[in-house]
């Protein structure tokens, strides 16, 4: 064997060798990318993002997408009838609603149900005790729940009239009080008013 052979098969080695480390170093990009890729799918929805699309049909059987509702100020309370604060919540709900319909307000609010199939018959016996009036959305197979990356019920996204979340609220809430809707009436440029004082 000459010098000319030996260098060639030390040429072929080193050769080899790249690019074995190259492939190695692509598969690895390859899976950084991919965990990268599915470790984005589950974060949270936050403040000043764009609210996930859905669409969903009441107990009425008519469809609701959010993004037929731009333009309006929209309140989602994903709830569920095993839930004790959800119900606590709720009336509180109701007399919000009720205020800003009648003041006509571009606003809309959807309390999705995230009832199984296990546990839907439960829900119009719970929204008739209450005597809610405010569109009830099904979600059984909880296609938002995985849209929202939820942390549990009850959980309220308030969303701008451009479809960005304004706030987001973990648990439960009296809506009666001011605080609890300072960013409802900001959003829709309403004067919170003063608590009647006893005389």
């Amino acid at each position: 064997m000459n010098e000319d052979t030996l260098e060639e098969g030390k040429k072929t080695r080193s050769g080899s060798r790249f690019s074995a480390i190259l492939i190695a170093l692509l598969i690895l990009l390859g899976i950084v990318g991919i965990v990268w890729r599915n470790s984005s799918k589950y974060e949270p929805v936050v403040v000043g993002a764009y609210a996930p699309d859905f669409t969903l049909m009441d107990m009425n059987g008519k469809e609701y997408s959010l993004s037929s509702l731009r333009g309006k100020v929209v309140f989602v309370n994903f709830w569920a009838t095993w839930c004790k604060s959800c119900k606590e919540e709720m009336p509180s709900m109701q007399i919000l609603y009720t205020y800003l319909k009648e003041k006509e307000a571009p606003f809309e609010m959807l309390a999705i149900s995230m009832d199984r199939v296990t546990t839907q018959k439960n829900i119009g016996p719970f929204v008739n005790s209450i005597g809610l009036q405010f569109p009830i959305l099904l979600d059984p197979w909880g296609k938002t729940d995985g849209k929202y990356k939820l942390t549990g019920v009850p959980e309220t996204y308030v969303i701008d009239k451009e479809g960005r979340v304004a706030e987001k609220i973990i648990g439960p809430r009296n809506w009666e009080t001011i605080g609890a809707v300072q960013t409802i009436f900001k959003l829709l440029d309403i004067k919170p008013e003063p608590e009647a004082k006893g005389g």
